[in-house]
């Protein structure tokens, strides 16, 4: 039996807990900023109900802790992580951007922590339920703590994979994610406004921007992943928001440095010129 501790009780930390919890063997301890007494997910009609006990500390050792934290949040609950998880626990982090294990390496061995890609599409309800949108896909590195980690899971229904080349996956995935959802917090309207044309030379001109900065770092994203997500875009409903338009339409912070920002970042570094990136992030800036 396993000691896990769940941190973060939001959309994604509440998907990761649906599946876990499957897994009777073993004991799951549950860390949030703030009280909550149960997790609700509907998904194809059916809908999961979860009671759940909030902790403040945990009697004995955590064997992992699963941390599904937005980048800003980090800072302020690092000490709390930092009380609740000893030099054997192992963490695995869910978050947006690249680099993930960069935030807790002054805490714990690099060799403890294992970064992950989660495609899991979800919103709130009215009622403040989460509603999950398709199967839950995880991408981890082939590496034998990542294969510890899906061990953790029982449930045939949650997709992993395990990849030697995690660091371009991270990347693919940081550009779609930040060119989708930049331009989405910045026109406050979900994917109907990529039926605009001049919309769309600007989702090109972020992509392509994308690239070039990964690039620049060694990864090798070849031109043609441009085409897979206009491609990937027509399929998708008018009505499908992201992240960053549901925080920017509900007043809430936006998590620029882990998306659009961090291209920005690496790119200033590198001496990338990507005008339109950085125009969108200036203009996001000055809104959050």
């Amino acid at each position: 039996m396993k000691n896990i501790g769940i941190f973060g009780i939001g959309c994604i930390g509440s998907i990761i807990t649906k599946y876990l919890v499957q897994n009777k063997s073993n004991s799951h301890f549950f860390f949030n900023r703030s009280q909550k007494h149960e997790i609700r997910i509907q998904n194809e009609q059916q809908l999961t109900t979860i009671p759940i006990q909030i902790a403040k500390r945990i009697d004995g050792q955590l064997d992992w802790m699963i941390i599904c934290l937005k980048e800003y949040q980090i800072k302020e609950a690092k000490s709390n992580i930092k009380q609740l998880i000893h030099p054997d626990t192992k963490l695995a982090i869910f978050r947006n951007g690249i680099q993930l294990a960069e935030d807790f390496t002054d805490i714990t061995m690099r060799e403890n922590i294992v970064e992950t890609i989660i495609d899991c599409p979800t919103q709130r309800t009215a009622t403040g339920d989460i509603l999950q949108l398709r199967k839950a896909k995880i991408i981890v590195p082939k590496t034998s703590i990542a294969s510890e980690f899906i061990q953790l899971f029982t449930n045939s229904d949650l997709d992993f994979t395990q990849t030697t080349d995690f660091k371009t996956e991270q990347w693919k995935k940081l550009i779609e994610s930040s060119s989708i959802g930049s331009i989405q917090a910045l026109k406050m309207k979900p994917c109907i406004i990529f039926k605009d044309p001049k919309i769309i030379e600007k989702y090109i001109h972020l992509i392509n921007e994308g690239i070039a900065v990964a690039n620049s770092t060694g990864i090798n994203i070849e031109r043609s992943f441009t085409e897979k997500l206009l491609n990937k875009l027509k399929h998708y409903p008018d009505s499908k928001g992201s992240s960053m338009l549901t925080d920017r339409l509900a007043g809430k912070q936006l998590e620029l440095n882990a998306k659009i920002g961090a291209i920005v970042n690496i790119a200033l570094q590198n001496k990338i010129k990507i005008p339109t990136t950085r125009r969108i992030y200036n203009s996001l800036q000055e809104s959050d």
